[in-house]
């Protein structure tokens, strides 16, 4: 019976019936943190997560309604490495090896599933959570929320929210999810990784930099002499030094992990535009405008992107304190999807005032945010300036490929 089910098309109750009549009838099935009886196909919250790794004999094991009673044997099921369910069975048994390497490619085939299904909602309220975080909805109200859709618990909860302990077993993307909106609904969560994001791409700039007088010091010391080798070595050194040191901080500060998923840039951007509209309120002459069309799904990190894109348009403004009109705009191409920020700053000049404002203006704390950002994500920010649309700043992501 086993034989005649499909990966594609199979459902947890089918694969219970094709199990029962190879084993006990007081088995579990258990995919994800869920318990399927595989005498009668009903389903429960398991109340062992995260699973064991290797056979072992489950005692009492706390679950939702206090203590479960339990003299079963745990065989695990692990595929490609990853732990994604198991059988549970009452008694001495024989071993069930065989049975699990027939089941594999269907449990797994249903825990991807229930993976991207749930995915795809995680996704969807995460949204939500950003654009009515952004819209000033009140962050008690909003973890509150998040509490009962992930722990399916009601908390009284006080003005500073705590970090809450669930008694529900989640699955791992609802753990993500928890993580990723106490990060939205907690500024100071966010910040110490923006944080860590921008001293990354500061500390980058400085290498370049410090690279760039090292070469010219290097090139002047072929035709100098005496006391102007000496001064010269010496500014040599202290680049070296320097761009070492750099490169350490850089090191320090970068990103442990970055968590890829299907993103849509324009709506990133669109929340990203309503956010810096509220910061940069007292600006009462520049206007913020939107030419955004629909792009390819995007490989990365909406927070990370949301920062960039935010802070791409802040350095805008800060670039024209005179006021302005500022641009986003969108494009892809086979490799990128990218968001662009146009304002009408100064453009290239040979002037050597115009290079050293354009210079400070790309080393600029934003930037780098945007810089860095772009660098995790396997990107890349390009900067470009003429006299008809001022300098146009364009945040490169590249496009989600099935294959990866």
């Amino acid at each position: 019976m086993l034989a005649s089910l499909s990966p594609l098309t199979v459902t947890e109750r089918a694969l219970c019936r094709a199990v029962a009549p190879l084993v006990p009838t007081a088995t579990w099935l258990v995919i994800g943190p869920v318990m399927w009886s595989v005498a009668q196909g009903t389903a429960q919250p398991t109340p062992m997560w995260p699973l064991p790794t290797q056979h072992v004999i489950i005692g009492e094991t706390p679950s939702l309604h206090g203590l479960r009673e339990f003299a079963d044997h745990w065989q695990p099921l692990v595929v490609h490495g990853r732990l994604i369910g198991g059988l549970l069975v009452s008694g001495a048994i024989p071993d069930v090896s065989p049975l699990l390497e027939q089941i594999a490619p269907l449990v797994d085939a249903l825990f991807y599933r229930r993976m991207m299904t749930r995915h795809v909602i995680w996704q969807h309220l995460l949204s939500q959570l950003m654009v009515r975080y952004a819209a000033g909805e009140e962050r008690t109200a909003l973890w509150a929320e998040v509490v009962v859709r992930s722990v399916g618990q009601t908390l009284p909860l006080p003005d500073r929210v705590n970090t809450v302990i669930p008694t529900r077993p989640l699955w791992p993307d609802a753990a993500r999810f928890v993580e990723l909106a106490t990060a939205i609904l907690h500024p100071d969560v966010i910040q110490a990784r923006v944080l860590g994001l921008a001293t990354a791409g500061v500390a980058h700039d400085i290498n370049n930099l410090l690279t760039v007088i090292l070469g010219r010091a290097q090139l002047l010391e072929l035709d100098a002499e005496g006391e102007q080798r000496i001064d010269l070595q010496m500014i040599a050194t202290a680049a070296e030094v320097g761009a070492m040191s750099a490169r350490r901080l850089q090191r320090f500060a970068q990103l442990e992990s970055l968590h890829i998923q299907p993103v849509d840039l324009v709506e990133i951007a669109r929340l990203a535009i309503d956010t810096a509209t509220h910061k940069l309120a007292h600006h009462a002459a520049l206007t913020i405008t939107e030419s955004l069309d629909t792009l390819p799904v995007a490989a990365g990190e909406t927070n990370l992107l949301y920062t960039a894109l935010t802070a791409l348009i802040v350095a805008a403004a800060q670039a024209n304190p005179d006021g302005g009109v500022i641009q986003v705009g969108s494009g892809f191409d086979e490799r990128f999807v990218w968001i662009e920020v146009a304002d009408p700053g100064l453009p290239p000049d040979s002037d050597l005032y115009s290079v050293s404002i354009q210079t400070q203006r790309a080393h600029t704390i934003e930037l780098a945010i945007a810089r860095q950002t772009a660098r995790v994500h396997g990107g890349q920010l390009q900067i470009e300036a003429n006299t008809l649309r001022g300098t146009v700043i364009r945040l490169m992501i590249p496009r989600l490929r099935r294959e990866a």
